[in-house]
């Protein structure tokens, strides 16, 4: 009889730390353990190898098993946390929008049997990938962006223009100009007494490094930006021709439904 007890005890518990609402908050977890480009990067680490990824699901779902009269109930309120649901009380605007919904997930229609994964916007160093909804037939859709311009590595981070590789140029003369324009326009509208010390050192090192930057360089960067930046929009449409949006309400492409609810599984 207690044999029998802990085997549904344990069947349970497994059945919970996978299928059930723990397994959400399981896989959550592991992909923020797993990182992305950007996370790693910033935390100057090498990603888990999926072996050790492995076992720590592993951990965490044979723990939960085990103990998942004391931790369901704040897995059931984590996953509340993650799920976005309209705004009953602005009519007018009702319904989920994609900027209010981060990472990737899963999106349900709560007046028929839809249901679909989808992501909302997930990056990494050079690359994202953003969601967006056809107008015309509803179906929903992602689009990868990859920056054409590689990123200083680690070690060259602090090295100045002059000695990055070629490759490695583009990104650092995109970067000073946006620093360069940034601080100039606080400047501009920010008494001086309030400026921040960083400010005019940044402008004079910006300046310094660009004045070095021939003209046909700085406009070959400027134009394949452009280029890349045109590309992309011109991929925002959908197979049946309609235009891919991700500024409107989300409708169920199903019975066009506006009473959605998405549940977040992870964000990068």
């Amino acid at each position: 009889m207690i044999e029998l007890v802990i085997g549904i005890y344990v069947t349970l518990g497994l059945f919970l730390a996978t299928l059930g609402p723990a397994g959400k908050s399981i896989r959550r977890e592991v992909e923020k353990t797993r990182g992305t480009e950007f996370t790693n990067a910033m935390m100057q680490r090498e990603a888990p190898s999926e072996k050790k990824l492995f076992f720590f699901k592993l951990t965490l779902i044979l723990g939960f098993s085990l103990l998942w009269p004391f931790l369901l109930w704040g897995a059931l309120k984590e996953n509340k946390n993650y799920e976005v649901q309209p705004d009953s009380d602005d009519l007018e605007h009702q319904g989920l929008k994609f900027q209010y919904m981060g990472g990737h997930g899963n999106l349900s229609c709560n007046e028929c049997n839809f249901s679909e994964s989808l992501t909302s916007f997930t990056h990494g160093i050079r690359s994202s990938r953003t969601g967006y909804q056809c107008q015309d037939c509803g179906k929903f859709a992602f689009r990868m962006r990859t920056d054409p311009f590689k990123r200083s590595s680690n070690e060259n981070f602090d090295v100045p223009l002059s000695e990055l590789p070629l490759d490695e140029r583009p990104s650092r003369i995109e970067h000073l100009q946006q620093m360069l324009s940034l601080c100039e326009t606080q400047m501009e509208k920010t008494a001086r007494k309030n400026w921040l010390p960083t400010w005019e050192s940044t402008v004079t090192e910006c300046k310094k490094e660009l004045s070095l930057v021939e003209e046909n360089e700085i406009e070959d960067v400027k134009n394949k930006r452009l280029e890349s930046e045109n590309a992309y929009k011109a991929s925002l449409f959908c197979e049946c021709g309609g235009g891919l949006d991700r500024d409107n309400v989300l409708f169920c492409p199903s019975c066009k439904s506006l009473d959605l609810t998405y549940s977040m599984e992870y964000i990068t």
